[in-house]
């Protein structure tokens, strides 16, 4: 099996141990696994796309995921992580939290109305999106690098 198949079984794998958990409502959190369950309400999300082999892998799967953030630093458009991000609903109920979140994240939430708040190198962005629960959201963060 040559590396590139490995990478693509274990992230598919992943994926279905993540939703296995999901179901049985046991929140689950790994410091070196891209998937977790956040209580309180479950969220299922992606974070990761660091390298070019799990950059595409988000990439292809980027339509199951309702909500899909990138973050970046201009100019160039590099990525960036260690993002703080707050994904909450209009009422102010924290549905993902994460304190190094990026470049990529995903997440899985129910129709509705959402503020996330993204904040990097002491910076924040908030927004508000609405999830329609038909198709998928993507909000890309662009940070400008403020020279020194």
């Amino acid at each position: 099996m040559n590396p590139s198949t490995r990478t693509s079984a274990t992230l598919i794998g992943g994926i279905l141990a993540a939703e296995l958990l999901a179901i049985a409502a046991l929140p689950v959190h790994a410091q070196d696994h891209p998937f977790v369950v956040d209580a309180p309400h479950k969220t299922t999300y992606l974070n990761g796309g660091i390298g070019s082999d799990e950059e595409h892998y988000m990439r292809t799967i980027a339509q199951d995921w309702p909500l899909r953030m990138t973050f970046a630093q201009s100019p160039g458009g590099e990525f960036v992580a260690g993002v703080r991000l707050l994904v909450t609903d209009i009422k102010g109920e924290p549905y993902l939290q994460l304190n190094d979140a990026g470049p990529m994240t995903y997440a899985r939430l129910p129709a509705g109305k959402y503020r996330i708040v993204a904040s990097y190198q002491g910076r924040s962005e908030t927004r508000e999106v609405v999830i329609d629960g038909k198709s998928g959201r993507g909000e890309v963060f662009d940070w400008q690098h403020k020279a020194g």
